[in-house]
Order: C-alpha cells, then structure tokens, then sequence
C-alpha cells in the first residue's frame, strides 16, 4: 500500500504518455468545461455587479456599496463549501446543488422586474454560483490520478477559466439594459451546462468503480514497480 501511495509523490517521473492520455480523456475536458462555466459566472458578477444594481434603479454611489451584498454572499458560500464534503463526500451532488439553484436564480433575474426582488436574487445567484470552482478543482483533482496528468488536467482546467474572462465579459450587453436578460440566461444556460456534465461524471464514475473494483481483486501490486503503478 505504501509504495502504491508513493507513485503519487511529487518526485514521480515526467511521463509524455500521462501527457496523452490527459489530453484524450473525456472526462479532464468535462472538468475543465465545469470550471468554465462556473468561471464565467463569478467573472460576469465581479464586472458587471455594479452596473447590474445601477441598472435597479439605485445611484452609482449606493450601487457600489451595494454590490459588496452579493460579494459577501459568494465569500459565505465558498466558507461553507470547505464543509460540506464532510457531510458527502460526493463533489458531484454539491456541484449539482449548487447549479441548480443558480440556474433558478439567474431563471428569475431575467423575468421579474422589481429592484428590490432582482437585487436579493442577484446575491442569491452569487451564493449559488460560487462554490463550484473550489469544488470542482477538488473533485479533478481527487480524481485525475498520475503526477503529470493531474497537472495536465489542472493546466486545462485554468485554461479555460481563462476563457470564462474573455467571454463573460462580453455577455452583458448595453443594448440589454436594464434587464439584461441575455447575461443572465446566458448564466443559467452555463450552470445547467454544470448540472449535466456533473450527472454524467458520476453515473461513469460509478460505473468505472465498479469495474475496477472487479480488475483490482485480481491485480497484485507487490510485483509492480513504482512507474508502472503510477501508469495504472
């Protein structure tokens, strides 16, 4: 057990073909598509919150203070979130959780019209929306094993919230105000996007334990060495 804990040591060798099989694995690039749609809602609420709440109704000043609510609300959510593993242990049920009610609140954001009620759900949203990106880096990284294809896995996940940048800040429009209900169905969508990819990571994840599970009571790992541990 102990020299099968030592092949994920950091001082594992470099493998091109961890490299490959990074690359070609499905589910990496469904981790990184979560983080991105995730990224792009709490890039979209950083830009855009306080003209989101000036476009209320409320004065520049107070939207400015005001947009510090769902600020707070997200901050809450991620300390919670360290939490809630201990509860389940299954990333997957929070992130989809989490996603949904987001995709819920952004639902609402862009039908009602009352300030008072769209401001209470825009800091709702925040507290949806925001614990994904921890979770899901923590469930790839629990789940992507081998050193180099962990961190291939890690390099295309912060690729693509990268990505999430440079297109949420383009997706509320000022011809959209003041509803603005593109950038937020277009946040719904993306955290629907999340609850999909995150039902589907778990059904195979629960398949593919399975299978190992049988394979494993057959494997003997005492006669491997560290590299090829490290491989399976």
């Amino acid at each position: 057990m102990l020299r099968a804990d030592r092949a994920l040591f950091p001082s594992a060798n470099y493998s091109p073909r961890q490299v490959l099989y990074a690359l070609s694995d499905w589910t990496v690039w469904a981790y990184a598509i979560i983080f991105w749609a995730a990224a792009t809602g709490g890039t979209t609420q950083a830009i855009f919150g306080p003209s989101l709440i000036q476009a209320m109704g409320y004065s520049s000043t107070r939207a400015q203070i005001l947009s510090a609510v769902p600020s707070a609300c997200g901050f809450a959510s991620q300390i919670l979130s360290m939490a809630l593993p201990r509860i389940c242990s299954r990333f997957s049920v929070w992130i989809m959780a989490f996603s949904a009610l987001a995709c819920a609140f952004y639902a609402v954001l862009a039908t009602v019209e009352g300030p008072h009620v769209r401001f209470a759900f825009l800091a709702l949203s925040n507290f949806a929306l925001a614990p994904n990106m921890p979770l899901v880096s923590l469930w790839m990284a629990n789940n992507v094993l081998g050193v180099t294809k962990k961190g291939v896995a890690a390099a295309c996940t912060v690729m693509l919230g990268g990505v999430a940048g440079l297109i949420g800040s383009h997706i509320y429009r000022q011809q959209d105000a003041p509803q603005y209900r593109f950038g937020h169905v277009f946040n719904c969508v993306c955290n629907a996007v999340i609850f999909l990819l995150a039902l589907v990571l778990n059904l195979y994840f629960r398949h593919e334990n399975k299978r190992r599970d049988r394979k494993e009571s057959t494997l003997d790992t005492d006669s491997l060495t560290l590299e090829q541990i490290d491989e399976l």
